[in-house]
């Protein structure tokens, strides 16, 4: 199965669907900014990197799991910023969210200085946010919406 065929199939133009709403730019752009935000400051500012967030949160393989959430917030944020495949991006963004409230709740001194701490609010206002473009698509000004068959 070629490249092409593969992105036209029916799950792929099921998951790119999306109607016409110019609201969900709102959604895209409160789950986009922070993502995309969050992840490259934990890749250029030495004070903040991730695996110290991981570890005291105490997920396992924190070696392995840092470097992958900080790529996924990247391209999650990507993703629903430009609207493209933005579903997915949402889909990836979620279970990322839920992991820093979860991380949130159970560290008690915030590795990297209580001052770089982020509200508990901005992960579940993310998720929340990710959750409803899961639900209604990309909306009307994305690539999604522009590349979708007619």
């Amino acid at each position: 199965m070629s490249t092409v065929t593969a992105l036209a199939s029916p799950r792929a133009v099921a998951l790119r669907a999306t109607a016409p709403r110019r609201h969900v730019l709102l959604a895209r752009v409160v789950s986009g900014v922070p993502l995309l935000g969050i992840g490259i400051v934990h890749v250029v500012d030495p004070t903040s990197p991730m695996r110290p967030l991981v570890e005291a949160a105490g997920f396992p393989l924190a070696a392995v799991i840092a470097p992958v959430a900080v790529a996924v917030e990247i391209l999650a944020g990507l993703s629903l910023l430009l609207g493209l495949w933005a579903r997915l991006g949402a889909l990836l963004a979620i279970p990322t969210m839920l992991g820093a409230v979860y991380a949130h709740l159970v560290i008690s001194v915030w590795p990297n200085g209580s001052d770089r701490e982020p509200p508990l609010v901005l992960p579940i206002a993310v998720a929340l946010a990710a959750g409803y473009v899961v639900w209604r698509g990309a909306g009307r000004w994305s690539r999604d919406n522009r590349t979708q068959p007619r």
